[in-house]
């Protein structure tokens, strides 16, 4: 039958033209081009309901595939309210509930019986470690999430131990072949599957028994799949098994919010479609329901230079909207602060916290932003994991500089005296804790006196030795890493090939990185250190029970801002969003640099996080960030920044007027030489900052801490006078010798040094500028000085 004969039902009268073309289709294979925000869910049930209410389809004869039971559960309520009882009679599931539905009917072809168990991640974890250990695997090499990980992957692949074996050489492949193929023998043993195993083991029965895939395909006529983009290979191989030979297969998704290559997910599988489905029919939805223009002009820029894509472009027939506010911090501690002085200013505007969200590309980027939200007093919510310093190595790192301060702390000592683990088993440390019962003394002073505790409790209380003597010494960042780096915390990380590892390793620079920012605030080490973890103990959350912990995450807190990963951001939406850390190295992440298909993936990212946003959408970066934030770089200081080339892509009529500068290569700070912007301090650079805003305004008087370089203005000598003044060489200089700097002002040279006679320039010059307090080193071939 002609669509085009078709008389609009009443339920469909609300579809827009595209939604309503992809609604009225019938039969054979068609691809939903669902852009961000476009109504895909409402197109997929009308679907449904229009094939049970106009065709006659049988509403079990209909299945809907997606990812996760909360959105199974609202397909599934949309259609009771379109259809009633029939609505219920629709098969909505996820894919791994369809896959364990069929497995319990037919386990028995498979060696299992119906009851079999089915192992969740911890179950099948504690089976891999058992596996491991009986195998005498080396944990420090081959940790046990990175061996699940690998197993899970295999799988993915629809590979079996034996085409695992045969297809890899590598001496680290063998040794994930041999457990995989203990660990499996065991889970048949035991009657049991795991997670991964219940579309595996699908595929498996479609493939070697025909008969079973016959009865499905001739049980379900249609099948609709959400979220296409996110199929991996083997759930695009059931699928496709499913489907045939009829064909009759709707999949919806979005190529340009693939974003979980990481997890398995292919994207070929929606680019290649009308390849794997001949005739198919495409339709894409580009009206948009959830932003303003103004936010998807600017994320249709973004995500257009992706290579490899299907074009399309949003649009929608809300207002313009508001422009995009950018801002440039300082620093990552300035960026922060910024985010926590906006969300205040929205509260004022009648906003509320639940409605704002802000986004970044790793956890380790939280850090700072939590701490600006805690001094302003802002409740916030971690989405989907713990706060900064609630994080296991977090805590296992500050143990160690608990009880090198505090040998009566207990609970530190528990924590950090076999973490990680160096052969103290708990008999030594029952042996410790008689010890200290009897002698009325701590833990700490039990272990010392115990004397004969081994080579591991030896090598623990040196190390806590150490700790101890470099805490009078050395700078706070030093002594964070002497910890993470003798403990063998980061060695056994690196030695970890799981993906959370690398995360870790993140946190742990994160943690340097607030080490730095707090070094020297008194006049000794002790004194940072102690005021480093009471500030640790101020803003830190009270550990949980796991259980409890879990409840308090799965509670919707009424009035917090939401504060997650870009990952994370993915299907939901805010009025007001704020997407952080917009520099080279961190979005696009500084591991995706190298591969053109990675960074395709992280433009996706930035664009996800873009669409997230409903009215109002605020985007940041830093100059400069810590030394230790992202890539691992060692030593204390910063790193300056170089804009996300994302920024680049942002027309500048999206951008409001006065942060057109957040789209340039040096922002707010173009005019300050890299050098200069790392000897001053946040202050000055406040103050620097604030002038110039008053320069161009003229609104306000001028800092007192800035008077002296902008005098050369208000004495009626610009760029183009100073230039005329007599420029200094080196020779020219010598303590005492009076200069102008273009920025800071007039000074005295009080020292010379680091004369290098292959490289003159590079001699270090210290001022004493009349207007700053303390004086500055400049390089002198970036100083630029004029004699006075």
């Amino acid at each position: 039958m002609s669509s085009n004969a078709i008389t609009i039902p009443r339920y469909l009268e609300t579809l827009n033209d595209q939604q309503l073309k992809a609604a009225l289709h019938f039969e054979g294979p068609i691809l939903i081009l669902a852009g961000a925000g476009s109504g895909k869910t409402r197109v997929l049930t009308h679907r449904v309901a229009h094939l049970i209410d106009y065709y006659g389809v049988e509403p079990r004869s209909i299945l809907a595939v997606t990812f996760t039971n909360k959105a199974a559960g609202e397909m599934k309520r949309r259609l009771i309210e379109l259809l009633g009882d029939r609505g219920e009679r629709v098969t909505a599931s996820t894919f791994h509930s369809l896959g364990l539905r069929i497995l319990r009917r037919h386990a028995s072809l498979l060696g299992y019986t119906s009851d079999f168990a089915v192992y969740d991640q911890q179950d099948a974890k504690a089976l891999i470690k058992e596996i491991a250990h009986r195998l005498r695997v080396d944990e420090n090499r081959f940790s046990i999430p990175f061996l699940q990980s690998a197993i899970e992957s295999a799988k993915n692949k629809c590979m079996t131990p034996e085409q695992y074996a045969d297809a890899t050489a590598q001496y680290s492949d063998s040794i994930v072949s041999d457990v995989y193929h203990h660990y499996q023998s065991e889970l048949i043993k035991n009657n049991a599957m795991d997670f991964s195993d219940l579309l595996f083991n699908t595929l498996l029965l479609f493939t070697q028994h025909k008969e079973v895939l016959r009865k499905y395909q001739n049980d379900l006529q249609f099948i609709l799949v959400d979220e296409f983009q996110d199929t991996n290979d083997i759930q695009y191989k059931i699928i496709r098994l499913l489907a045939a030979p009829q064909n009759n297969l709707l999949a919806v998704g979005d190529d340009d919010q693939s974003i979980y290559a990481f997890r398995g997910a292919t994207i070929e599988n929606i680019l290649h479609f009308e390849r794997d489905f001949t005739g198919a029919k495409v339709v894409s939805l580009e009206q948009n329901y959830r932003s303003t223009q103004t936010i998807l002009d600017a994320a249709n820029a973004v995500i257009a230079k992706n290579p490899e894509r299907r074009a399309k472009t949003l649009w929608t027939e809300s207002e313009t909207g508001s422009p995009i506010r950018g801002y440039v911090g300082f620093d990552e501690n300035d960026e922060a602060h910024f985010i926590a002085r906006e969300v205040e200013s929205l509260q004022k505007t009648g906003r509320s916290l639940s409605e704002i969200a802000i986004f970044y590309r790793t956890n380790a980027q939280s850090r700072a932003i939590e701490d600006a939200l805690m001094a302003a007093a802002i409740p916030y919510r971690i989405y989907g994991g713990l706060k900064f310093y609630d994080r296991k190595e977090i805590k296992d790192i500050l143990a160690y500089l608990k009880l090198a301060i505090n040998e009566l702390d207990n609970s530190s000592f528990l924590r950090c005296v076999n973490t990680p683990p160096r052969g103290i088993g708990p008999k030594s440390v029952e042996q410790i804790r008689q010890i200290a019962e009897q002698e009325s003394c701590s833990l700490y002073q039990a272990a010392v006196d115990m004397g004969s505790g081994g080579k591991g409790l030896t090598s623990f209380l040196q190390l806590i030795e150490r700790i101890q003597k470099a805490a009078v010494t050395e700078p706070l960042y030093e002594l964070i890493q002497l910890v993470i780096e003798e403990s063998g915390y980061s060695a056994k990380l690196r030695s970890m090939k799981d993906v959370t590892a690398h995360s870790r390793l993140e946190n742990l620079d994160e943690l340097k990185n607030v080490a730095v920012g707090m070094t020297f605030v008194a006049e000794n080490p002790m004194a940072d250190l102690r005021s480093f973890l009471d500030k640790v103990s101020l803003t830190s959350s009270e550990e949980l029970p796991k259980e409890e912990a879990k409840d308090r995450e799965e509670e919707a807190v009424p009035d917090t801002v939401s504060m997650m990963t870009l990952h994370l951001a993915k299907g939901l939406e805010f009025p007001v969003v704020f997407l952080t850390g917009l520099e080279e190295g961190s979005l696009p992440h500084y591991r995706s640099l190298e591969s053109e298909f990675e960074l395709s993936e992280e433009r996706r990212l930035c664009y996800v996080g873009m669409t997230r946003a409903m009215e109002q959408l605020y985007l940041s970066r830093a100059e400069r960030r810590g030394m230790f934030s992202g890539g691992g770089q060692s030593g204390g200081g910063f790193s300056a920044r170089e804009t996300s080339r994302f920024v680049f892509d942002i027309p500048e009529a999206c951008l409001e007027e006065d942060s057109r500068h957040f789209a340039s290569s040096g922002g707010m700070f173009s005019n300050i030489h890299y050098e200069y912007r790392d000897e001053l301090t946040f202050e000055e650079v406040q103050s620097l900052k604030e002038a110039r805003q008053t320069q161009k305004s003229q609104k306000r008087m001028k800092p007192a801490t800035v008077k002296a370089a902008d005098d050369l203005e208000d004495n009626g000598m610009c760029l183009r006078e100073f230039e005329k003044l007599p420029q200094a060489t080196l020779p020219e200089l010598e303590e005492g010798t009076q200069v102008i700097h273009r920025l800071f002002g007039k000074g005295r040279v009080a020292d010379i040094d680091e004369i290098h006679p292959e490289d003159p320039g590079r001699a270090k010059i210290t001022i004493q500028f009349e207007n700053f307090e303390l004086p500055k080193k400049l390089i002198f071939r970036h100083a630029k000085l004029a004699l006075s």
